[in-house]
């Protein structure tokens, strides 16, 4: 049942290659209003108007960057009907084998490559950091490395681990006490290292805390710290994770959590894989922009995690192609939260779109919001038994089996085209394999969602186990869920 009027906000419908990126393109209305959509810097070659001539105007590339609010509409249910704005063929986002930011380079400009291991001049990882200049690549040697940790004050590094993963042990110690590594440079890169075991005086021992701006992490294994990655609130940061492993981080204390992203400007969170993670939250974050997209975020039988995703404070949120599961000892009944710690950020926008979302607690709730505006919930698998939502939500297309389904929530507001099942037919789920079964009602179900802030919502990848994306069609029918059905061979 909705617990406010449903509000909906004017998305720029713009079909562009780009992704997320780290610039705005800011177009003033002629009514006062603006739109802001995110492209990259050098992507645009030129703006062409088409339909009425006579309402061209000028283009000011030079526009800075703002952030919009949501524009409250007087007749909210006509325009939810028609939201998202745009549709089309194909998605916006990147290939498999790139990052939503730009990729790790292999060299960078000043040429110098440090080599770090047992057999080297610099044995642990720590003497690189004292020796590193802006622009180096630090290879560590994949060997053990026991008790050293490590502050970074370079900007544009890669540091990456080569013949194997070298593993980081906090062993009781941590830099500055606060993390194995904390990170001061701006634009650091990070692959193919594991950190693990880092405890601190005041319960919040990192495997990375997060201070400069930019950081960048692929491959990275980071377990059984009291907290994963913990990021300091920086406005000019942009933190993207992809294709990592995050296992059984946090405490009993609950204020610890697999990953902690602060007031920064985007997050990404792409391919990677959460579970058993502590009390805590899996995935909390404050940015003003969350792309979260194509993770599996578990908790399995033991787990004890809290919210699934915990977006604390709103902002543009994309939550798309996740499968998440929420166990039966899971601290918090809610998957995703949502402006739960208030709708302070700007821009109040949450998408949750072809995910597949299995409750396996007694009971649930899919999505816990406090934001003024609807979330728009579209072309999900949505399993087990639990409330869909307490908040305000538009649902669309959406395979339900075994939930709390409120008729008035799944036909009016612009809800509609969802389908109640007994069994989505899953091909195992006792054993978390959530591929669907032929004559799966979630097969076709779908529709293309269309765009958002310039971003598509269509899911084009498919997350794997335990990590990483495949390609997924991004024409033809749509099937619900974050795993399409795929016919035997």
């Amino acid at each position: 049942m909705f617990l406010r009027r449903a509000v909906v906000f004017a998305v720029a419908a713009v079909v562009l290659a780009a992704t997320p990126s780290l610039a705005d393109m800011v177009i003033k209305l002629r009514d006062g209003r603006t739109i802001t959509i995110p492209i990259q810097p050098n992507d645009v070659e030129s703006v062409t108007f088409s339909g009425n001539a006579g309402a061209s105007a000028p283009v000011q590339s030079n526009a800075a960057p703002s952030v919009v609010a949501p524009v409250p509409l007087a007749n909210a249910s006509a325009a939810i009907a028609a939201m998202p704005v745009a549709s089309r063929a194909g998605g916006a986002h990147p290939p498999a084998n790139a990052l939503v930011f730009p990729p790790m380079k292999p060299d960078h400009p000043s040429g110098r490559v440090l080599h770090v291991g047992p057999t080297r001049d610099l044995k642990v990882p720590s003497q690189a950091a004292k020796e590193a200049k802006d622009g180096d690549v630090i290879e560590i040697d994949a060997a053990d490395y026991r008790g050293d940790v490590a502050v970074w004050n370079q900007n544009d590094i890669v540091i990456r681990g080569v013949g194997g993963r070298p593993h980081l042990y906090a062993d009781g110690d941590a830099a500055q006490g606060k993390a194995i590594w904390v990170t001061h440079g701006n634009k650091i890169r990070i692959a193919n290292i594991e950190f693990s075991g880092c405890k601190v005086a005041d319960g919040n021992g990192a495997a990375i805390r997060a201070e400069g701006a930019g950081l960048t992490l692929v491959d990275v294994y980071v377990h059984d710290n009291e907290d994963g990655i913990l990021s300091a609130p920086n406005p000019n940061s942009d933190i993207v994770i992809e294709n990592s492993e995050f296992a059984h981080n946090g405490t009993t204390s609950g204020s610890t959590h697999g990953i902690y992203i602060g007031n920064v400007r985007n997050f990404v969170l792409r391919g990677s894989y959460f579970h058993d993670t502590v009390t805590g939250h899996h995935v909390k974050t404050r940015a003003l922009a969350n792309y979260i997209l194509y993770n599996r975020i578990m908790d399995y039988p033991n787990g004890t995690a809290s919210y699934s995703i915990d977006v604390s404070n709103g902002g543009r949120t994309y939550v798309i192609g996740n499968v998440i599961e929420k166990g039966p000892r899971a601290e918090n009944y809610a998957m995703i939260a949502y402006s739960m710690e208030g709708p302070t950020n700007p821009t109040q926008e949450l998408y949750v779109v072809g995910n597949t979302m299995v409750m396996d607690r007694s009971s649930g709730l899919f999505v816990r919001s406090r934001s003024p505006n609807a979330a728009y919930v579209a072309d999900n698998v949505m399993a087990g038994p639990g409330m869909l939502i307490i908040g305000a939500g538009v649902f669309v297309n959406n395979v339900l089996a075994g939930t709390q389904a409120d008729p008035p929530l799944l036909n009016a507001n612009g809800s509609h085209g969802n389908r109640v099942v007994g069994d989505v037919r899953f091909a195992d789920a006792a054993h978390y394999d959530y591929h669907l079964l032929p004559g799966s009602p979630a097969i076709g179900a779908g529709a293309d969602p269309g765009t958002a802030g310039g971003f598509s919502l269509r899911p084009t990848y498919v997350p794997l186990m335990p990590f990483g994306i495949a390609q997924r069609a991004t024409t033809g029918p749509l099937d619900d869920g974050a795993i399409p059905f795929q016919p035997p061979s």
